[in-house]
Formats: C-alpha cells, structure tokens, sequence
C-alpha cells in the first residue's frame, strides 16, 4: 500500500509538471495559423495532447518505478520461482479505461470537429458573401478562376498563376484535376493534392471528380511574408511535383477588390 501511495503521489506530480510543458508546446502545433478551420484543427491536436499526458507519464512511471523500486540490491535475494504474475483486476481496468479513453477521442475531438467543418460548410455554401474560388490541378501547375467576377486564370505582374483571398471572408474551393493540353480527353491527368498549410487542410483532387472545400482566412499575409501560405501540392504526381505550388496572398476586402478590377483589366 505504501508503494502505490508513493507511486500516485510521484504520477500527480510529474503529471502537473509535463502538463504545463504541453500547454506550452499545445497552442503551437501548427506552424503557422491563418484560418478559422485551422484554429479548430490545432486546438483538436492541443486537446489530444493534454489528454494523452497523463497516460504517458503512468507508463514511463510504471517502468521506472519498478526499475528502481523493486531491485535487488545484493546478491542474496533468490530468484522467484514463479518469473509471471497476472492481476487480472488491473489489466481489466486497464482494457476498460483504454477503450473508454479511444471512444471518448473518436467522439471529441474527432467526429465533433467532423460534425463542426459540415455544419461550417453548410453555412458557407448558403451564405452570399462565400467567394467561389475554382481550381484546377494539373501537371505541374493550379489555375484559379472567379466565376462570381468573371475571372478566368488569374496572374502576378510576371505571368505566374496567383491566388488571392479576402481576409475573415468564407471562401468555396471547387477542385478538379484534368490537362486541357490532352484534348483527346479533358479528365486525363493524375491525383494531386491542394493544399495551403497556413489554412490546416488538404484536400485530393481526383480527375473526373470535382471536390469542394472551405475556408475562412483570419490573418492579412502572403506568400512573400511567410511561406506557409503558399499553393503546394501534397501528393506525388511526377517529376514536376516538388515544383508544382503557387503563390498567395489574403488582403482587405478593399484591396481585394482593387486585384479583381485589375484582372478584369489584363483579361480585357
């Protein structure tokens, strides 16, 4: 009884102090954070953490402590002769808690912040103020169009592909993935994967299948201020895949504005 006094004394203790270094570590998961879904993603991940550290504490503990605890200390202690004990009572409350503790996960933070993205999804495919942003993936390039302001392939001044959002403003990427360069058939290409990893999610973009997916940017920034808000594609689709990103940038909805009448301008 005095050993497993000791030894929940020592877990309450190493397990406060561990949990303040997570807390420190938890908010920071995510390099860097510029959307509300990866917010939700990165306190979904802190959350994890702060429960699993207690558990990991009781088993480097439960090691440790039998280690140092129970040694021998001369030679004139015997070897048992029975090398196996069993506490069924212990390993079934260990099988217990540890199914309850997987099913309390899969429930939250898992398919609560699945159930939150849908809902979040569904208000932004109904609300008028969501941008549609249309993507296309191919080898080795992202093309972007707004068909809300008739924009069909947007550019920088050097001619390269640019994507550029309005800061807190939903925005609706529609992707597909098709060469337009096989004109024998559109829908020919590979898998790629459309990724911004200041905005915490991807998403595979699967030729002949068009996939949606939303966003709402939270911080003004680009790609030439911190490049974890880029265009990357995150799946192996040849030699070109290292290469094939874009730049970005989130802007006021002024500035935003200023961008579209400029592109209306070089489309003209």
């Amino acid at each position: 009884m005095r050993d497993k006094a000791l030894f929940f004394v020592l877990w309450l203790i190493f397990s406060a102090i561990c949990e303040w270094l997570a807390s420190l570590i938890g908010p920071h998961f995510y390099f860097y954070v510029a959307s509300v879904q990866a917010q939700e993603g990165q306190n979904a991940a802190a959350f994890i953490l702060y429960m699993a550290v207690p558990i990991f504490v009781f088993v480097v503990m439960m090691l440790l402590f039998a280690l140092f605890r129970f040694r021998a200390r001369d030679d004139s202690i015997q070897p048992a002769k029975s090398q196996i004990k069993i506490n069924k009572a212990y390993v079934g409350t260990w099988l217990g808690l540890s199914l309850v503790f997987n099913l309390f996960l899969f429930v939250h933070p898992t398919a609560s912040a699945a159930q939150a993205y849908f809902n979040e999804s569904m208000a932004y495919n109904k609300s008028p103020k969501t941008l549609i942003v249309d993507v296309v993936a191919r080898q080795w390039e992202w093309r972007f169009s707004y068909p809300q302001y008739g924009l069909t392939q947007t550019v920088d001044a050097n001619g390269n592909d640019f994507l550029e959002l309005p800061v807190n403003t939903p925005v609706k990427f529609v992707l597909n993935s098709y060469d337009y360069n096989h004109y024998y058939d559109p829908q020919i290409d590979v898998i790629h994967s459309f990724w911004i990893p200041a905005f915490g999610m991807k998403m595979d973009v699967i030729p002949g299948e068009t996939r949606t997916e939303y966003i709402e940017p939270t911080k003004i920034s680009s790609t030439t201020q911190n490049q974890m808000l880029r265009v990357q594609c995150a799946e192996v689709c040849g030699p070109g895949h290292p290469y094939m990103e874009a730049n970005m940038a989130v802007v006021s909805p002024a500035n935003f504005a200023k961008w579209v009448a400029q592109q209306k301008k070089l489309e003209a």
